[in-house]
């Protein structure tokens, strides 16, 4: 029945069976990643929408709030991966609710960076126990082993994406070490 679905998805247009023995698995593996994205976007949204707030607008406060001093865009922009002139109308919408400042260089007036305001703080301390219980339970019914293992295949998974994109896994691995936290 799952090859059924896969071919039928392949004579759409949608994917399309990889070549070789583990072929099927691998689309089967691939439908499930991307369905697992999905539902976890969503269940995501949930905690977000009540608070007019995107997840990219949610990663820059957090991003703000773990690193804990004024970014530029462009540093913002490193953890979303997103193009430059999308990271200023996120910075704008999220400027004009009062949660995050810019400030000017008085040396270089070329230079912005932004910080979180104690809005911005209030507000992340309201929705971040919120995301911490949607994590917990999504991730709670798998062992520790099962985590690990979980995370060691992901990476695989994204390093390979980010490679076939004409990236560099070590410097998106660095981004991820400094954002989790794991990198101080």
């Amino acid at each position: 029945m799952i090859k059924d679905i896969a071919v039928d998805l392949d004579n759409q247009g949608v994917t399309r069976l990889v070549e070789g023995v583990d072929g099927a698995d691998i689309n089967v593996a691939s439908l499930i990643l991307s369905q697992a994205f999905v539902n976890w976007h969503k269940a995501f949204m949930k905690v977000l929408d009540p608070y007019k707030l995107t997840y990219s607008q949610w990663i820059i406060l957090q991003t703000l709030m773990t690193q804990g001093a004024p970014m530029s865009p462009t540093e913002l922009n490193k953890y979303l991966t997103i193009e430059g002139t999308s990271i200023s109308i996120l910075i704008d919408g999220i400027e004009k609710r009062g949660l995050i400042r810019r400030r000017r260089s008085r040396v270089d007036r070329r230079m912005v960076k932004v910080s979180l305001t104690e809005q911005g703080q209030e507000l992340l301390a309201e929705i971040d126990p919120q995301i911490s219980r949607l994590i917990e339970k999504i991730y709670g019914h798998l062992s520790a082993g099962e985590r690990k293992q979980l995370i060691a295949l992901c990476r695989k998974i994204r390093d390979a994406s980010v490679v076939n994109n004409g990236g560099n896994p070590d410097i998106v691995e660095a981004i991820l070490m400094k954002f989790s936290g794991a990198g101080h």
